[in-house]
This record gives C-alpha cells, sequence and structure tokens, in this order.
C-alpha cells in the first residue's frame, strides 16, 4: 500500500490522487507557477515542483480531462488556482507528496495532509487540541489530531478564505472518522496511519 493509495481510500469516488516520494515528482513549472517559488530556497523549489507534478497527474487520471499539464499558479492567498470546473488540494509531509483532484460538480473543496507519524510533539499539544479535547483524546500521538485540523482547515479555506486558528476547529472522533467543528461549518474526514505516516482527508460535497 502506498501514501497515494492509502489516500484515495480516504476520499469520495470520483476523487483522483497522486504522488509519492518527493524525489520521484519533478518536472518543468509553467511560467506563471515559477513567481511563488522564485525567492524560495532550493529545498522548497523541489517541494512546491513535486506538488504541482502530482496535482498535474491526478487532473490527468480525471478521465483525461487536459491534454496537456494545465498550470496550477498560486492563488494571492495561498491555495493553487485550480482549472475551471475543478478543486483540489497539495500536501508535503515527511518526504511525500500527495495530491486530490475532484471536479466541482460533486465536491465543493477538499482538504489533505500527511505528516511523519510522532512529527508533532506532545509538549506542544496544547497549542492543537482543546481542553475538552484534550481530556477525551483517544490517542497519545497530536500528530493525528494536527493533520485532522489542517485538512479540515485547508478545505474550508478554500470556500471562506478564512484564516483559522487550531483552537477554532474543534474534533470529535470515531474510530478513524472525525467531525470537524469550525465556525460555520461542520465537515466529515477521516485518517490513516500507516507507514510511519499520518494521512488526513476531508471532502466537501457539492
Amino acid at each position: 500500500m502506498t501514501p497515494a493509495a492509502l489516500a484515495r481510500r480516504l476520499l469520495p469516488q470520483g476523487v483522483a490522487v497522486a504522488g509519492g516520494p518527493l524525489g520521484q515528482w519533478h518536472g518543468t513549472l509553467h511560467a506563471d507557477e515559477m513567481p511563488a517559488v522564485a525567492r524560495a530556497v532550493s529545498a522548497r523549489r523541489a517541494e512546491f515542483t513535486a506538488g504541482r507534478m502530482a496535482a498535474r497527474a491526478a487532473i490527468a487520471a480525471l478521465d483525461g480531462l487536459h491534454a496537456a499539464p494545465p498550470a496550477l499558479p498560486k492563488r494571492p492567498d495561498g491555495p493553487p488556482l485550480w482549472p475551471p470546473g475543478l478543486t483540489g488540494s497539495i500536501t508535503h509531509g515527511g518526504g511525500q507528496v500527495l495530491a486530490a483532484v475532484g471536479r466541482l460538480r460533486d465536491l465543493a473543496a477538499l482538504g489533505l495532509d500527511i505528516e511523519p507519524a510522532g512529527a508533532v510533539f506532545t509538549e506542544i499539544a496544547a497549542e492543537i487540541l482543546t481542553a475538552e479535547e484534550a481530556r477525551v483524546w483517544p490517542d497519545k500521538d497530536p500528530t493525528r489530531a494536527f493533520c485532522a485540523k489542517e485538512a479540515a482547515y485547508k478545505a474550508q479555506f478554500t470556500l471562506t478564505g478564512r484564516l483559522l486558528d487550531f483552537h477554532q476547529v474543534v474534533l470529535a472522533w470515531d474510530a478513524d472518522h472525525f467531525v470537524a467543528r469550525l465556525p460555520g461549518l461542520v465537515l466529515h474526514g477521516q485518517v490513516a496511519v500507516a507507514l510511519g505516516l499520518v494521512i488526513a482527508a476531508v471532502a466537501i460535497p457539492a
């Protein structure tokens, strides 16, 4: 099982996922993508490029919607500017890159996050978990909560453009499924822990 296959299992039918080790996803950026990393260090440029390459592969997997690889410039507020009719999410972590892409006719937004298991130290759990979450937290590794909140945040940001902190995203768990309550939104997602990684995904229906 690969990280991309794990992520795919967390998302609805009709969503394409691509990715894998960062070093395997390299290529040439489009001219309108390059300003986003014009002043970035080489590691950040490689990460950004890998994300765009994985996203293009996911788009191509959606029934060949685009004959030529589409440009995915950075929006002024940060996320990719997806081609008309599509939405998606890109994430990097643990030496991996993942991209998920779906159709707007099916999904309003996607959120995806990947981190190495144990990456978030218990000493900073209070920055991630509310007091109530900490009281009932089912897992000693707060990385699972971090990923779930990041995935929910990314999905909501696509719709609202709102900046939220971790304590404004409140989680309730049922095994590997979670409900994230944010201001004005209730989102549902899933988490997988395998291969030394934590992967979380949120899909908001259209």
